[in-house]
């Protein structure tokens, strides 16, 4: 008896589905039914529009990330044109420069420098195999840049403006009034101008240049610009600062002055070779 029931709970339960089943369709058509399904579609519709936006989670994180990679991509690339276009420009103005002097000299690249610190030197790619040799001036268009202390084959090594054992004679252009400039300041974008008496009329603004007496620089060649000024105590001399014209951060090309006129030796520059 337990057994026939049991067989007969089995079937009871798809007939009555399949009941419910002939009794939907046979009253499919009914305006109950019909807005029955149609409040049954609008919830589903409802549900699912709330719940959507999950799916698209995993793929809005993916797209992101793409996004974000593209925008790096793309920024990296900006970057490089524009020191690509600054390179440029710099090697059309130095190119131009050359054009309007005189004096001989050789292109070079800048391929690594250490422009701050006590050994502060950078590298040209031009040596010996291009006629460089020691204590050769390095200018740019913009000014000067050091003088050469090693020379092999195919590089060179300079000693920038701002090293402490830098000397060049200079004259403030608009007054004629000669000093020195050494690198021996703190300030990676200052220089010290030395040696001017306090009866010349210095002014902030005004260029200093060059002067003729330097054995290793041509004469007229941008240093500076005044910045700064103050009489030293107990001292008949001016102490000025000066901006340099080429900051050595910026520059990517260089000249190295393998003949110019008029040289002759002074003091100053032999102070620059220590003992």
């Amino acid at each position: 008896m337990i057994d026939l029931l049991d067989r007969l709970r089995t079937f009871l339960l798809p007939a009555a589905l399949l009941a419910v089943s002939f009794v939907v369709m046979a009253n499919a058509n009914r305006p109950l039914m019909r807005g029955l399904r149609a409040q049954t579609l609008k919830i589903v519709g409802a549900v699912e529009y709330r719940i959507s936006w999950v799916a698209e989670i995993p793929r809005s994180l993916r797209e992101n990330q793409q996004l974000r990679d593209a925008n790096l991509r793309l920024t990296n690339e900006l970057n490089r044109l524009r020191i690509a276009g600054r390179e440029n420009e710099d090697l059309r103005e130095a190119l131009g420069w050359k054009r309007r002097n005189e004096f001989e000299t050789v292109a070079a690249r800048i391929i690594a420098r250490q422009p701050f610190g006590l050994s502060n030197f950078f590298t040209l790619d031009v040596g010996r195999a291009q006629g460089v040799d020691m204590d050769m001036a390095v200018i740019s268009h913009m000014g000067i840049l050091g003088r050469v202390v090693q020379v092999s084959r195919n590089y060179s090594e300079v000693m920038p403006y701002l090293h402490s054992q830098f000397y060049v004679p200079v004259m403030i252009d608009t007054l004629g009034a000669v000093g020195i400039v050494s690198g021996q300041t703190s300030s990676p974008d200052s220089l010290i101008l030395s040696n001017v008496v306090k009866t010349e009329n210095i002014r902030i603004g005004q260029r200093v240049i060059t002067h003729d007496a330097s054995e290793i620089f041509p004469p007229n060649i941008p240093v500076g610009t005044i910045t700064d000024y103050r009489a030293e105590p107990g001292s008949n001399f001016w102490e000025v600062r000066i901006e340099p014209a080429a900051p050595l951060h910026t520059i990517h090309f260089a000249f190295v002055v393998l003949r110019h006129s008029g040289q002759t030796q002074t003091t100053a520059e032999a102070l620059s070779d220590p003992p």
